[in-house]
């Protein structure tokens, strides 16, 4: 499989999103994790089964502005937030969102603050000091990104012309044909078909 998924963390300023990709990548935490000013990514990949799912994880710096840049073509969302945020702010961060979640309260040996499970997302905690659950993160939303391209991979192989049936994918093969003419038609015929599609 060539596909490979963009995954971006979201969140506030400082609320772990660095700790939890370096720790993820690199297995390590450090205390005096500088703030992110300009976003990057990092080229990754997990196994899930039998499939090696390659993913670019960017991290951004928490603006909204180039948060929504990147998250506009993302393939999936990793939202990250600690227990200083509020119930309001993570479902308006949510409204805003239309692909794959994984909603992610960092640090979690502290205790939240609020309710935080949300309906219809998946609900995860992980700690980037202890490393408790973070490659649960990653692997889950790579899962979501792979079942949903195969969907819309499905979606397209089984799309409908404008009258409503499926068009047949065929391999034209020279020696199919008698002769000549008959593979004309049949190309034709194919042709108008295509031209026929919503």
């Amino acid at each position: 499989m060539d596909k490979i998924f963009k995954i971006v963390l979201v969140g506030a300023p400082g609320c772990g999103k660095t700790s939890l990709r370096n720790y993820f990548l690199c297995r390590n935490f450090t205390w005096q994790c500088a703030p992110t000013t300009n976003p990057d990514f990092v080229s990754t990949s997990v196994v899930l089964g039998t499939r090696d799912v390659a993913m670019q994880i960017w991290d951004t710096g928490g603006d909204p502005i180039v948060t929504s840049s990147l998250a506009h073509d993302a393939d999936g969302i990793v939202l990250v937030f600690d227990s200083t945020q509020s119930r309001r702010a993570l479902d308006a961060q949510l409204s805003k969102l239309s692909v794959p979640i994984v909603l992610v309260r960092a640090k979690s040996d502290q205790p939240p603050c609020d309710a935080w499970t949300v309906d219809n997302v998946v609900c995860l905690e992980a700690c980037a000091r202890t490393g408790n659950d973070v490659d649960h993160v990653f692997h889950k939303i790579a899962e979501l990104c792979l079942d949903q391209w195969h969907a819309e991979t499905q979606s397209m192989v089984k799309r409908a012309s404008r009258h409503g049936d499926p068009i047949p994918y065929h391999r034209f093969e020279f020696d199919e044909a008698p002769n000549h003419k008959q593979c004309t038609h049949r190309l034709r015929a194919t042709m108008r078909r295509l031209f026929c599609l919503a």
